[in-house]
């Protein structure tokens, strides 16, 4: 236990009290650590009852607690974001990703990345005009990263926001299931609820069969989101010319006036697995 000598004394101010006397004593006092310091007393007759600290031990202690809270709030900021990121959906392999793990191998790479850069500092702007992105590539060059870096960023940096990746098949998954008799959910529900999200990101665009069955939901859903301003990023692995063909000319049209191209080029990125994994 620290102890204070006390080695002067100043009398101060005298009170009434029910049970005596109150008087205000100032006193210099010693602290182990920051040497003397002038301490304020209270004292009832000869007792005391209250008396001041080291002044510094006190700031030193108060900056401390607050270093303590602001990591709390950090850790519970990270882990909100975390919650919100997973429930946007974002695939697990993609959570931990961001701008910084991007590697660039190419000039076409490294504009796509400061693209994405651009899009997440001009939110608002993409959002009022509800412009979006195209990333166009083939497989393993980097698409999914930067569309997941996108939704982790514009998560981190807008607390009510909450945008959604989903494959194309999972699209088309959930209009089929409107179909089964039973089912509480009608198909005009399911494309409402795709054409209204704030922020959605599609995925592997071209992959599909490209039944005229599939081409009518992703038109009604691209066709809705582009008229009402709301912000897509789309994914292929298709050609421009592709995409085209896939969507037809008056919805292609639409897209590019809405998104931003991005052209993927190069090797897959993605390390092949060998045996060592398991040692």
């Amino acid at each position: 236990m620290t102890t204070f000598v006390s080695i002067g004394s100043l009398t101060g101010s005298i009170h009434p009290s029910l049970s005596g006397v109150l008087t205000k004593r100032k006193t210099v006092l010693n602290c182990p650590i920051h040497g003397d310091y002038e301490a304020e007393g209270i004292y009832l007759g000869s007792i005391l009852k209250t008396q001041t600290k080291c002044p510094q031990c006190e700031e030193d202690q108060r900056e401390a607690r607050e270093a303590v809270e602001a990591v709390m709030r950090q850790e519970a900021t990270k882990k909100e974001v975390e919650e919100r990121v997973a429930k946007s959906r974002v695939p697990l392999e993609y959570r931990s990703k961001s701008f910084d793990s991007f590697r660039v191998l190419n000039a076409e790479q490294g504009k796509a990345l400061e693209l994405s850069k651009r899009f997440v500092r001009g939110w608002e702007k993409a959002k009022a005009g509800g412009y979006g992105l195209l990333f166009l590539g083939s497989c393993g060059t980097g698409k999914t990263h930067l569309a997941c870096s996108i939704v982790s960023a514009l998560i981190a940096n807008h607390q009510f926001l909450f945008p959604k990746y989903y494959r194309t098949s999972e699209i088309f998954s959930a209009v089929r299931k409107s179909y089964v008799p039973g089912s509480q959910t009608s198909e005009d529900e399911v494309l409402n609820y795709f054409s209204g999200i704030e922020l959605l990101v599609i995925d592997e665009v071209g992959v599909q069969k490209g039944s005229d069955a599939e081409r009518r939901i992703l038109f009604s859903i691209l066709d809705t989101r582009m008229t009402s301003n709301k912000p897509t990023i789309l994914m292929s692995n298709l050609s421009a010319e592709g995409l085209c063909s896939l969507l037809g000319d008056r919805l292609y049209d639409r897209v590019r006036s809405k998104c931003v191209p991005a052209l993927f080029v190069g090797q897959s990125m993605r390390k092949p697995a060998t045996p060592d994994l398991f040692d």
